[in-house]
């Protein structure tokens, strides 16, 4: 997929698409990276990014979709040994500050909120990655939340459509949940406190790697 010249224009200043000045990468694909997040919202918190520069996973080709849910049942099997179950989030354009997909993981286990009550009525819930893709197609900017099982049932997923108050219901989930699990800080404060978070998610990552043949650190 070629991209047209507004998105060439965006991802010639996309940190995402210069991995050299990224923090810590965790793991590389060919097509994905692995990045601890730089303002962690917890120990644990990182990103799943393509290398190519979408908008969002509603835009993620089909021809990268195994590997994707490849890496992300790693990354799942990595939070369920040395964390964690994840919830996973991402901006779909709506509110983001970095203009290149990226889909956050952050090791919570399973938060008190109903995905499926929070979906309606104007929301969707989604089982596949074709789902969100149908969504942007069809109505464009979202955001996304993915709540692990619970006693053994099935992850549930939702895309919503981009209204601030629904946004920061979920948002202010995610800040209570932060804060119960160590404390909640501002995005400036995470940022430079970031650095003993984001060590102790590499440690834990190489830890893991030398018990299993993935996830590596490359």
């Amino acid at each position: 997929m070629s991209l047209d010249a507004g998105d060439e224009e965006r991802a010639a200043g996309c940190p995402f698409c210069a991995p050299e000045t990224l923090d810590m990468v965790l793991r590389e694909t060919e097509h994905f990276l692995v990045l601890a997040d730089h303002a962690p919202l917890i120990e644990g918190h990182l990103l799943i990014v393509p290398r190519q520069h979408y908008a969002c996973y509603g835009a993620l080709p089909h021809e990268l979709e195994g590997e994707f849910l490849t890496l992300r049942r790693q990354i799942k099997a990595f939070f369920g040994a040395m964390y964690r179950p994840p919830v996973f989030f991402e901006h779909g354009v709506f509110r983001q500050t970095v203009f290149h997909a990226h889909l956050h993981a952050f090791p919570f286990g399973y938060l008190p909120l109903d995905v499926a009550k929070l979906a309606q009525p104007d929301g969707r819930l989604v089982s596949s990655l074709e789902d969100i893709r149908r969504w942007y197609a069809e109505r464009g900017h979202y955001f996304y939340l993915e709540q692990p099982p619970l006693d053994g049932g099935v992850a549930l997923a939702a895309v919503f459509p981009p209204l601030e108050a629904r946004y920061f219901a979920v948002l202010g989930m995610l800040r209570e949940s932060a804060s119960a699990q160590g404390g909640w800080n501002p995005p400036a404060m995470r940022r430079l406190l970031g650095g003993p978070k984001m060590r102790a998610l590499a440690d834990k990552w190489r830890a893991y790697a030398s018990t299993t043949r993935e996830p590596s650190l490359d």
